[in-house]
């Protein structure tokens, strides 16, 4: 899966008060797996249902080549003080480096007013210049140079094309930086139409990006993907002769890095695989002989499946299955479902990042598990019974995001920081103050090794900030 696949693209220039909620909710709502449809999908916590029937001994001791790790926590002893904001915006971004504890390096960005926040993509910060009546007036790239905001160069692509009886007409803005491509496009979100259009990059790739077409709401959801030239405008249908209908309406669509591949996903229809290059689409219920409850790419060679288990259907398996050879295998078994009880969370949340996931015990122990070799690493000295917690990897998997919140701040309330390094096998935690001192909107990864949250002042939300952390 590519970086954007993960990250997606919501927008997020002007998140509502009531995110936080959101977030609480996401971890309550009874779906195993996140498919949000909205921009930047994945950068919340993690659903999952809400039924605890099974052991999670009974499905460590079923991983056929278990393998078991320990994350050292450490807690640093140097608490973050957030700045505090003024009033005074900058006429250009201003960047302040710094410290905590000569472990954690921290930039605080204050942005300039544009009336519509800040986002990031792919290693690069953009702001919106917006008319009153939402239109796009303009859209400024930066990218970050050691301690240094660099001003990019904006591109415009004008497309216009046609699915399903209906014209989609946009700009794409974006940027190149590095090699890597970073864009954005207005769409038609939040307005009173019944589709969409969305822009995501592609991995490895300059001259086009995916934009994913969609029509209607809730159920009469359905998206299509397509490619569009960067230079021409010109677009192209990605299906096309795959014999995708047989999957459709599509609910969503994941893809291979080099596009080779996709798995379509429909409300209606169940799971699919495609080959772009055999040209076939198939039920991965008939591929497998499974009955598959959800599915993602663990790479672009192997698939990770879920499949329900349990004396109630209250449980999940896991499984790998590799399209080209048709091996098949379970690496876990009879995995509680994700829920949230009355004192703290328990179960099995899925990450679709790297292939891997997190067990959360009974106790509130945390463990990660390796969905494709069947590897388990406990989180040494942690427990999410005692915190309410947020826990998100980055896009390859190597390491995962937690944040502890303070229900009694405005926003996020991001009161703890830190990463669990699968890599190193540590896990690095920071404690916050001042953190309520802004509204902090979003939680993210600004890069496979940097945290993002961005903030508006309390008292003018046009005050924007961004805050990047590399433990």
């Amino acid at each position: 899966m590519n970086w954007e696949e993960y990250k997606g693209a919501l927008d997020r220039l002007t998140p509502p008060p009531e995110l936080k909620g959101r977030i609480q909710a996401s971890l309550e709502a009874p779906a195993p797996v996140s498919r949000s449809r909205r921009r930047r999908a994945g950068l919340t916590a993690l659903a999952a249902a809400a039924v605890l029937a099974c052991t999670f001994l009974a499905a460590m001791a079923a991983s056929p080549q278990l393998r078991t790790a320990v994350l050292t926590l450490f807690r640093l002893e140097e608490t973050e003080q957030v700045p505090v904001p003024t009033r005074d915006w900058p006429e250009e971004p201003e960047l302040t480096q710094g410290t905590v504890g000569q472990q954690v390096e921290v930039q605080y960005i204050h942005l300039p007013d544009s009336g519509s926040g800040c986002d990031y993509n792919n290693n690069t910060i953009f702001q919106v210049d917006r008319a009153d009546d939402g239109s796009i007036l303009e859209v400024h790239y930066w990218a970050i140079a050691g301690n240094e905001l660099v001003p990019l160069e904006t591109n415009t692509t004008r497309f216009s094309t046609v699915w399903d009886s209906v014209t989609y007409t946009d700009t794409v803005y974006w940027c190149e930086y590095q090699g890597v491509i970073s864009c954005y496009n207005n769409g038609t979100a939040g307005m009173a139409l019944d589709y969409n259009c969305t822009v995501s990059a592609l991995e490895g790739r300059t001259d086009a990006v995916l934009l994913n077409l969609s029509q209607g709401k809730q159920m009469d959801y359905r998206e299509y993907p397509v490619l569009l030239d960067l230079e021409t405008g010109e677009v192209t249908g990605l299906l096309d002769g795959t014999g995708w209908e047989a999957a459709a309406p599509l609910t969503e669509v994941l893809w291979t890095d080099d596009l080779s591949a996709a798995i379509l996903s429909s409300d209606r229809m169940g799971w699919f695989y495609c080959d772009r290059e055999a040209k076939t689409t198939a039920s991965l219920n008939t591929r497998t002989g499974l009955e598959v409850f959800s599915a993602y790419f663990a790479n672009d060679t192997t698939l990770i499946l879920l499949t329900r288990s349990g004396p109630e259907g209250d449980c999940y398996d896991i499984w790998t299955w590799q399209p080209d050879s048709g091996t098949l295998k379970r690496t876990f078994s009879q995995l509680p479902v994700y829920s949230r009880n009355e004192e703290h969370p328990y179960g099995f949340q899925f990450f679709f990042g790297g292939g891997r996931g997190i067990y959360v015990a009974e106790d509130g122990g945390v463990s990660v598990l390796d969905l494709v070799t069947g590897g388990i690493t406990a989180v040494e000295g942690f427990s999410l019974s005692q915190t309410d917690g947020t826990l998100l990897p980055n896009p390859s998997g190597s390491k995962v995001l937690f944040a502890g919140h303070n229900d009694q701040t405005e926003g996020l309330g991001i009161s703890s920081l830190g990463v669990m390094d699968l890599e190193k096998g540590t896990f690095t935690l920071l404690d916050r103050e001042h953190y309520g001192a802004v509204y902090e909107g979003v939680l993210g990864w600004f890069d496979e090794d940097r945290i993002a949250i961005t903030a508006h002042g309390k008292d003018d939300y046009n005050q924007t900030y961004l805050y990047l952390y590399r433990f």
